[in-house]
């Protein structure tokens, strides 16, 4: 008997060398979407099935495939994931959605492989065209997509954001087993809110989320959060905005839930944001690490070029700084380099401003992303004045990573921070090389150290040649096996 499936959700690999295994919630929340209207719904995610577990999904005669990609080398496996689709059965309508193809569905559509682009929130819209296209409906009237019509691309009319408080609970017992791996690994994901108001030159939210913040109702965050607390037992979990936000009495409520939970946590926080009285409040809480949108220690860069809202520069980055250093928060500090009409002075402003903050407390952690210039945005525009070369089609964006060669020095630096300051003892690196493989990575470790402290950052591409082998080991060691995704008979 032929089961027949609505949708198949596929998430390909997000990066070649990163082991993080953290849920697929841009998969999970559509596919929640469908499965509340009784749809039959099936998930793929790359980073823990076999591709041949795939094509044995797509032998069930899927009505349509629905892939998410970010901009960058996820599109590979997109890419090879709709192409894929479209051979076996050239009947199966191609869906793709997140946030590249919702910033260039006009060049997405265009591939030959793709049927309907999503643009935006994805929610309400795959449910929409899912709906229709079982129905034989008007496409016409679904809003939020872009498709072929014989042959000629259409451009339906942009959908309205949702109301938060219809957002799905992203768990099913469908995908449970997925959210299961990501809670034992300590990397459980969750949304309080989505977007940012603010209007960073670089930030693909101006054209996503289109500069709005929309929380979630405190009710509802707390609820659904039990349900992840009595499952799994856990004892942290990630709050997966954006910007948390800049309501101090809003952060304030999400605390002090956190804490009645006993749950330790991590969120995405501006630095302007962390006044003395919140990282208090936030520490008192169990909040245990800060993501920090630091960018750069130059002012020049942060305010002219990155409009980065930080009212006094760097002077806000540093006494946010000091006002986690009174606290056990660790503030994973967040810089960017190789912008357009960075000096190599003002590098060096950056990793004098790591230096001073690491000195001053020596609980922080530093990464340092080379710059992805994302069409849609302001900088994107100035970019293409410098030597970036404006990728065309999905392969080439596929090339575009926060490690990109546009600016080698600053993919240097992305590696030699990241090995420099993420080897304590529970973070990233010991994570990734635990026991008797710490031995692999250390000599580049030592490397990192001596090559930050002297400020050379050149003729690095064989070491970086061996580091990135070795990340992408460690990540595919960090994947479950066959058996660890396959679901328990005794979960259903």
């Amino acid at each position: 008997k032929i089961i027949m499936i609505d949708c198949l959700f596929a998430y390909p690999i997000p990066t070649r060398d990163s082991p993080t295994k953290g849920s697929a919630l841009s998969i999970f929340y559509p596919g929640a979407m469908l499965e509340k209207r009784g749809m039959e719904v099936e998930y793929f995610d790359e980073r823990f099935d076999k591709f041949d577990e795939f094509l044995s999904l797509l032998k069930k005669s899927p009505l349509s495939v629905g892939v998410s990609s970010m901009t960058g080398y996820q599109l590979t496996g997109s890419k090879r994931i709709l192409e894929t689709a479209k051979r076996i059965n050239p009947k199966i309508y191609t869906i793709f959605g997140g946030p590249h193809p919702s910033i260039l569905p006009g060049e997405c559509i265009k591939e030959d492989f793709i049927d309907f682009v999503i643009v935006g929130e994805g929610e309400k819209t795959i449910l929409e065209l899912v709906e229709t296209l079982k129905k034989g409906g008007d496409l016409e009237k679904v809003d939020g997509i872009y498709w072929k019509d014989r042959g000629r691309i259409k451009a339906n009319k942009p959908r309205e954001f949702m109301d938060p408080s219809e957002w799905p609970f992203p768990m099913t017992e469908k995908n449970k087993k997925y959210f299961k791996v990501a809670a034992e690994r300590g990397e459980l994901m969750f949304q309080a809110s989505r977007g940012c108001p603010y209007n960073c030159s670089f930030c693909y939210n101006q054209v996503i989320n289109r500069r709005t913040w929309r929380p979630i109702p405190l009710d509802k965050f707390e609820q659904e959060l039990k349900i992840f607390v009595e499952e799994f037992k856990i004892r942290n979990i990630y709050i997966n905005d954006d910007n948390i936000g800049s309501n101090k009495e809003r952060i304030k409520k999400i605390a002090e839930i956190l804490h009645n939970f006993g749950l330790s946590w991590t969120t995405g926080i501006r630095c302007n944001d962390v006044d003395e009285q919140t990282a208090k409040v936030l520490n008192e809480s169990g909040c245990q690490e800060l993501l920090l949108g630091v960018e750069s220690g130059s002012d020049r860069i942060l305010k002219e070029i990155l409009n980065k809202g930080y009212p006094k520069g760097a002077e806000d980055i540093r006494r946010c700084a000091i006002n986690l250093s009174k606290t056990g928060i660790q503030g994973r500090y967040n810089f960017m380099a190789g912008v357009p009409t960075e000096s190599m002075k003002e590098i060096r402003q950056s990793m004098k401003l790591a230096d001073w903050i690491h000195k001053m407390d020596k609980n922080s952690i530093f990464c340092f992303d080379a710059y992805a210039p994302y069409p849609g945005t302001k900088l994107y525009q100035e970019a293409l004045k410098t030597n970036f070369k404006e990728p065309k089609n999905m392969e080439e964006w596929s090339r575009m990573t926060l490690s990109n060669e546009t600016v080698p020095i600053a993919q240097n630096l992305y590696y030699i921070s990241g090995l420099r300051f993420r080897g304590k003892r529970g973070d990233t690196t010991s994570r990734n090389f635990p026991g008797w493989k710490r031995f692999l990575i250390l000599p580049f470790e030592i490397s990192a150290h001596i090559r930050w402290r002297t400020g050379f950052l050149s003729f690095y591409g064989l070491e970086k040649a061996v580091i990135k082998r070795l990340f992408a080991w460690a990540s595919q060691k960090a994947g479950l096996k066959k058996n660890q995704v396959k679901k328990n008979k005794n979960d259903s």
